[in-house]
């Protein structure tokens, strides 16, 4: 998790800031109600470790506990945070929405605050299915060597039926996208 910021000048006004702005568009009620929980206590010291420093992207990805708060992984921070890497891999591969990603997951998983990998590969995969971006989403808990394997499959352009047999395929047809993706934005939401 990144270090909560100083308390200086001006800091409980970023905080409430924050805050608002969280309560204005994180959709996940579990973590949307600790966040409202936390601000009824007045605890700013918690809403601090939440809400101190933005997560940072590092060469494992992103790495901080699951909770509410943008210091923390939950559905807004994935979502937000798959938008912006849509945007850096546009511009770094002009193939990309012919060629897709390959999305898998492991089995951790956080039961109060509603986050689990599985949870946020479907969300990071409606996130880039949204910019048309096809999507190969294992449906199971994936080592990731089947990760690195799927790709050079897909790399190499060998029948993806052949290696893809575990995976969810996403519809490539406007019409078919466009049900696929309501339907995953409702198993997203609703299940989960």
């Amino acid at each position: 998790m990144a270090a909560p910021e100083s308390r200086g000048p001006g800091a409980d006004a970023r905080l409430d800031q924050e805050t608002a702005r969280w309560l204005r568009w994180d959709k996940n009620s579990l973590t949307l109600e600790a966040v409202k929980r936390l601000i009824a206590e007045d605890n700013k010291e918690e809403l601090r470790k939440c809400f101190g420093a933005r997560m940072q992207f590092g060469t494992a990805g992103l790495r901080a506990p699951m909770g509410p708060g943008i210091s923390c992984m939950n559905d807004l921070t994935i979502i937000q945070t798959t938008q912006g890497f849509c945007r850096y891999l546009e511009k770094q591969f002009s193939d990309l929405k012919q060629k897709g990603i390959v999305i898998s997951f492991d089995a951790r998983a956080h039961p109060s605050s509603g986050g689990s990998s599985r949870r946020f590969a479907r969300l990071a995969a409606t996130t880039f299915i949204s910019q048309g971006i096809p999507v190969y989403l294992f449906s199971d808990i994936t080592p990731t060597p089947f990760v690195v394997s799927t790709l050079k499959a897909l790399e190499q352009r060998l029948r993806p039926s052949l290696f893809l047999k575990n995976f969810l395929a996403i519809p490539r047809n406007e019409k078919a996208l466009r049900k696929f993706l309501a339907f995953l934005i409702r198993k997203c939401i609703l299940e989960f």
